[in-house]
């Protein structure tokens, strides 16, 4: 018989889940995985919607992400949004699910 092996048992911590980001009225956010893909990483705050939807919230595009939107020629192959108008500052995009938004208080 050989000699039995000491066997050291090493405790690995345990990590929490990340919580989800809370995004309520009022939120500097990105938009990320979501269609039309012309949506994706614009910017804007969110703001107060008139649905019943806990998950969804309208977001007041700024004014830099209404222009990356105008320029956008994926634009033209949806019809799901359209193409701000030239005198248009800041594009009110209508009940956005809170799942396609991250924070972005940090993004400059």
């Amino acid at each position: 018989m050989s000699d039995a092996s000491n066997v050291t048992i090493v405790e690995i911590p345990t990590t929490t889940a990340p919580t989800p980001q809370t995004i309520t009225p009022g939120c500097r956010v990105r938009l990320v995985s979501i269609t039309p893909v012309c949506l994706v990483n614009l910017t804007g705050t969110t703001q107060a919607t008139t649905s019943r939807s806990k998950t969804r919230l309208d977001v007041l595009l700024d004014e830099s992400s209404t222009e990356a939107r105008r320029r956008d020629h994926r634009v033209d192959s949806t019809n799901k949004v359209s193409r701000p108008a030239p005198d248009e500052q800041r594009t009110l995009l209508r009940d956005i699910p809170t799942g396609c938004m991250l924070l972005a208080d940090n993004d400059s």
